[in-house]
């Protein structure tokens, strides 16, 4: 053990003599993460899609009526969304998979929902609900303009039905007389009905005859705009899927703070990244200049060796991590929603680094040739990721790839304890596979080095 330690002295020395290896480590990811952050204010367009160009949302439909299930046959049907249906009253259900990342949105389609659809003229609308994954902005604006566009079909749909109209024009009448209106609008929007429902009776007749039909349409689109002030025949209202109870029965907050909440994590992701590359290097050089052949020479085993090499890239990639959250943490308003769990999150991404920075070593035969395939390699781990292209411009295959990539899962290990307010049991899953990757790692590399050097 003590030959390991002064192995892993001896690397760290020269990784800190090393000002182009230092700078990677310690100083991009900083400057990432404040770019980023202050560029984008909020959010990173990361999202997951069950299929190439399609945004993955989970639909629960509370309202179970025939108007909220076309509603959700519509939607089925678009060619931007893939729908996954929950129960009924998977609400909460839902609303834990968009928190934890495993779905970028969710729908919920309260009750009531087929009622205003009947009575689509009077009211305040139709309503649904949208909840989306905190760290993916993109999808947020997006989403609202595709539910917004299938909310207007039935209304298009149902003018181009004028029986169907009529009998909603007449329920609205209904619902106009029984209602606490004052009189002043009552009479106006009685006055709107009743012209509405003139215009529908003759409206199968000037189909027949376009020029005719052309500017009765018109009119009655003024008259409409003029009547209905602000009323839209559907609203999306925000679900908070970033909000649990805490123990003490109140109401805890989680969810990214602030835009910095999202992207210091990432460059934790650089910082770790350069600090592999770095100890590869600095391996293939001792390989390729005989210096592993001196050290095995000594009295030293390849165990100690190796275990030295690992234990100098684990403690920095730990404190790379450590030190940029800090940095986020003391200056730019980043708080941990559990430190236990961001301390274990670190420590699996340091063993995970740990296991690629020895296969990273073994795949290069030269400096110049390691360092090219070994940012290669690292790039596209990170672009399948997520971590420079938003999942949701990805092809359908490329996107079930990403599970391979460990810039996915650390990632979500470390925004798990940060702010998505993981429990326990839901770091097991990204954690376990930063280790199984680590060690795997670790053990192939280990082995072909003893191959080599043997």
């Amino acid at each position: 053990m003590n030959a390991a330690w002064v192995i892993a002295m001896k690397d760290l020395r020269q990784l800190l003599r090393d000002k182009m290896a230092c700078f990677f480590a310690f100083v991009f990811p900083l400057i990432m993460a404040v770019f980023c952050g202050t560029v984008f204010s909020g959010g990173s367009g990361k999202s997951d899609s069950g299929e190439a160009g399609r945004i993955a949302v989970l639909l629960v439909d509370e309202d179970d009526t025939a108007g909220s299930r076309k509603f959700a046959a519509t939607l089925r049907e678009s060619s931007e969304l893939k729908i996954t249906d929950m129960p009924t009253g998977g609400r909460d259900e839902a609303a834990a998979a968009v928190r934890t990342g495993k779905h970028p949105a969710c729908v919920v389609v309260p009750k009531g929902f087929g009622a205003t659809r009947e009575n689509m003229f009077w009211g305040t609308g139709s309503r649904i609900e949208l909840g989306v994954d905190p760290a993916r902005r993109a999808e947020a604006g997006m989403l609202e303009g595709i539910l917004t566009k299938y909310g207007f079909m039935e209304l298009q749909e149902s003018f181009q039905n004028p029986a169907k109209m009529r009998q909603q024009v007449s329920s609205s009448r209904e619902s106009l007389n029984k209602s606490t209106t004052n009189p002043v609008t009552r009479r106006v929007f009685d006055r709107f009905f009743g012209d509405l429902d003139n215009f529908l009776v003759v409206l199968p007749q000037a189909q027949k005859q376009p020029e005719g039909g052309a500017v009765a349409a018109e009119e009655s689109d003024e008259a409409a705009g003029g009547g209905m002030g602000g009323w839209q025949p559907m609203t999306i209202a925000k679900l908070e899927i970033a909000r649990a109870a805490s123990a003490d029965g109140g109401e805890k907050k989680r969810g990214p703070r602030n835009s910095f909440s999202i992207t210091f994590p990432q460059g934790v992701i650089w910082g770790v990244m350069g600090c592999a590359l770095g100890f590869s290097i600095g391996l293939v050089l001792e390989r390729s200049r005989g210096t592993m052949v001196r050290l095995r020479a000594a009295p030293l085993s390849q165990a100690q060796i190796l275990g030295g090499k690992a234990m100098a890239c684990f403690i920095a990639t730990v404190f790379v991590e450590a030190m940029v959250l800090a940095v986020g943490m003391a200056f730019f308003g980043v708080r941990a929603d559990s430190l236990p769990l961001l301390a274990v999150a670190i420590l699996c991404v340091g063993v995970c680094f740990v296991g690629i920075m020895m296969l990273l070593s073994v795949l290069g035969r030269s400096e110049s040739g390691g360092n090219s395939l070994g940012w290669g390699i690292l790039l596209m781990l990170s672009m399948i990721g997520g971590g420079m292209i938003p999942l949701f411009f990805m092809p359908g295959w490329m996107q079930s790839l990403s599970i391979i990539s460990p810039i996915r899962w650390s990632v979500l290990a470390i925004e798990g304890a940060v702010w998505r307010g993981f429990t326990p049991l839901e770091m097991v899953k990204p954690c376990a596979i930063l280790v199984a990757i680590g060690v795997a790692g670790f053990v192939v590399g280990s082995r072909v080095v003893g191959k080599t050097e043997g």
